[in-house]
């Protein structure tokens, strides 16, 4: 679930401008622990844990009783026989999310799962959804405290290297929106995971093996301003040479909960508690006051006519929707909301290679995944047709193997 940490660096070559930590003895217990995070309003402790390197990963928890943690035990009625970890609470500490990974109803490798505290337990795994999960692989999630924002790491198409975070938000009925990549000022070409949304300063916290660090993982912090991302800037005063990942408020004032890399040690991953000065976190800028002469914008109107779905380009012989989602789908979504009683057909296309009959469900699968895409954002199903035309209507000439990806293309027409 977690890539592995293994340096051949010890862990106590900090630096000489380090803050020091401290690993909690009586939860290292394993051979591996990593990626806490503490519930204030459960008093408890959830971890990942391994018994060997090589042993599945499983959720633990552990109850704080104004001393120490106690009461160490597996998260039995979470974990299957699969990889099981990197939990985060709701701030009521009644909605757990974790992933799961090969599960049954799986969309990918890792998916992420929630579960609710009913009646003294929790309720069985629930999938979040292809609107957070995809075909590839999702973990390490991070709840906001007012739960309308779930950060994550994914490795799915349309990052900006190898793992990403990314983040959806909930719409007013309480559904999740699609993920969206947080963008450059985050994620680089290697590897960004294990986000964390410390909520008190509105900052972002995750790990990073780009260029520039101390050692493999570094954590790195960044906030919104004006909308924006700012520049993500290293926490070199909690980093060290081996890797940093998985961090959490602790219990007390400016304590954090952090996962270090220990290798060559019995206990190659473990959890650490740290004092980080509020001086530390990135300050929040206060813009200028500007006095804004407030003019009324008309919103302008979609013109179907004027809409080009030329950007809806499927690869060879799939039917997912390429991401990030295509303009083309917005103006549509926006056009039909205008227009509450217009109703729509959607051809699917595909081009020449191939048997007709595989190439016919092709077409209506293509067709079928734009409808889906239009129900999610609120269009009734009633006002959707669909009709898959195979490879039967080319917009280009066949046989031009470079011009084949605009015939796999979708086609909507207005009908009465």
């Amino acid at each position: 679930m977690l890539a592995a940490w293994l340096l051949s660096i010890s862990t106590l070559t900090l630096s000489v401008d380090s803050l020091t930590s401290s690993p909690i003895p009586e939860i290292n217990q394993q051979k591996a622990q990593y990626f806490p995070f503490y519930s204030a309003a459960r008093k408890e402790l959830y971890f990942t844990g391994r018994t060997s390197i090589n042993s599945d990963e499983e959720l633990h928890v552990a109850t704080w009783d104004g001393n120490q943690f106690t009461s160490i035990q597996s998260l039995s009625s979470i974990n299957q026989e699969s990889n099981d970890g990197t939990a985060c609470l709701s701030a009521d500490g009644n909605t757990l999310i974790f992933s799961g990974c090969d599960y049954r109803n799986s969309f990918g490798a890792c998916d992420l799962y929630e579960s609710q505290w009913v009646n003294g337990a929790w309720t069985k795994p629930r999938n979040l959804g292809i609107q957070i999960n995809s075909h590839d692989w999702e973990g390490q999630p991070s709840l906001s405290a007012d739960g309308m924002k779930l950060y994550f790491t994914s490795d799915r198409p349309g990052g900006a290297g190898k793992r990403d975070i990314w983040m959806s938000e909930k719409d007013e009925q309480g559904r999740w929106k699609i993920a969206q990549n947080l963008g450059t000022k985050i994620n680089s070409s290697s590897d960004e995971q294990g986000p964390y949304w410390y909520d008190e300063n509105e900052i972002l916290i995750f790990s990073s093996d780009k260029k520039g660090g101390k050692g493999g993982l570094d954590f790195y912090q960044s906030r919104l301003e004006n909308g924006q991302w700012v520049e993500a800037k290293n926490l070199s005063e909690v980093n060290s040479a081996t890797n940093e990942a998985g961090i959490c408020r602790g219990i007390h004032p400016n304590e954090f909960f952090i996962s270090r890399n220990q290798p060559g040690n019995s206990i190659e991953e473990a959890i650490h508690r740290i004092l980080i000065p509020p001086s530390y976190w990135l300050a929040k800028i206060n813009p200028p006051k500007i006095d804004l002469v407030v003019q009324e914008i008309k919103p302008v109107k979609i013109q179907f006519q004027e809409v080009s779905f030329d950007d809806i380009q499927f690869a060879n012989n799939q039917w997912k929707i390429p991401m990030p989602i295509p303009q083309s789908l917005e103006k549509l979504i926006h056009y039909l909301q205008e227009n509450p009683n217009q109703k729509i057909e959607i051809r699917g296309h595909t081009d020449e290679i191939g048997l007709a009959k595989s190439n016919q469900l092709l077409s209506e699968k293509r067709a079928n995944a734009i409808k889906t895409y239009l129900i999610q954002q609120g269009i009734s199903s009633s006002r959707i047709q669909t009709k898959g035309m195979s490879f039967l209507r080319p917009k280009v000439a066949r046989n031009q193997a470079e011009a084949r990806k605009f015939n796999r293309r979708i086609e909507i027409i207005l009908i009465e």
